[in-house]
């Protein structure tokens, strides 16, 4: 069978310092066990990364995100089987922080319905901690790296 190349942008929706994630399995093989991830998916038509993620974030989430996400934070190609078939997806992920922590999944699709069972809001302490599956891998250091980079920085000692 032929891998599938795609596109995809996701989205690390922070709000209070924990970042949403959804938690899903393969229908096909539900042996395989859960993982969590981050919201976004495959680009449609011919979306950038940037508009798919805003795209999924609302459509998973219920998210209406901005329509500057700013940088990409991580850049990745994943390989994975989902549903019988073979992908190579290369994904850029974006920060951004969301006003609210309601999510709404009235959104999803048939597949998202049956691929998809719960969210949660992880801090990057929880996300380290863990045992479960988490993709990307390297979430808890990054979500950690980018909370701390937007704290203020201390200013000058006195009489400095």
């Amino acid at each position: 069978m032929a891998v599938s190349e795609r596109r995809a942008g996701r989205v690390l929706a922070v709000h209070g310092g924990a970042v949403l994630l959804l938690r899903g399995s393969d229908p096909a093989r539900p042996e395989d066990g859960t993982w969590w991830f981050t919201v976004g998916g495959g680009c449609e038509g011919g979306e950038s990364t940037a508009e798919a993620a805003r795209r999924e974030a609302f459509e998973e989430a219920g998210l209406v995100l901005p329509d500057d996400l700013g940088p990409v934070v991580l850049h990745r190609v994943a390989e994975f089987s989902f549903e019988g078939q073979d992908y190579r997806q290369t994904e850029d992920f974006y920060f951004c922080r969301v006003d609210s922590d309601a999510v709404v999944t009235t959104g999803w699709t048939e597949l998202e319905r049956r691929s998809m069972t719960e969210h949660r809001w992880w801090s990057a302490a929880e996300l380290a901690g863990t045992a479960d599956v988490v993709h990307p891998e390297q979430l808890a250091g990054l979500l950690a790296t980018l909370l701390a980079a937007e704290r203020p920085r201390p200013g000058p000692a006195a009489g400095a």
